[in-house]
């Protein structure tokens, strides 16, 4: 586990996770080190959420996470492909979009965008060929460093 740093502004002492007060100044730590977790807890729901094809629950899990932790792009991804599986894809071009402005060349975010894409060009009259999905809830990784 990774160290929790203490969120007084004047100690900021990092500590062992699992301590109960900070070595530094004895605030209790427990409860903000759960809070600290709990958006990779979160995320690490959302995929088996969308493992078992419960793609609904996937989609709020991955929705926490983003509201949560608005700069985390793999959570955003996920909340992406979520939406897109449930056939939401006005959502799942925002979220793609959001990843890309974040972080310029994201190819799980390019991919989307180009699928959305070329689904959009199907669409129209003369369009007939079969349209793949992006991507499989195992691509998606873990969220980064403190989602």
């Amino acid at each position: 586990m990774m160290p929790v740093r203490c969120p007084v502004a004047l100690c900021r002492k990092e500590n062992v996770y699992g301590t109960d007060v900070c070595a530094g100044c004895r605030t209790p730590l427990s409860g903000y080190a759960r809070l600290h977790t709990y958006p990779a807890h979160l995320f690490n729901q959302g995929l088996a959420a969308a493992r078992e094809g419960r793609l609904s629950t996937a989609r709020d899990c991955f929705a926490a996470v983003v509201h949560w932790c608005p700069g985390d792009t793999e959570a955003r991804n996920a909340l992406a492909l979520a939406g897109f599986r449930l056939g939401d894809r006005d959502e799942a071009h925002r979220q793609w979009t959001e990843v890309l402005d974040r972080r310029p060349g994201d190819p799980k975010a390019a991919r989307g965008l180009a699928e959305l894409a070329e689904q959009a060009e199907l669409a129209e009259p003369g369009g007939t060929s079969e349209v793949s999905e992006p991507g499989e809830p195992g691509e998606v990784s873990g969220p980064g460093p403190g989602p």
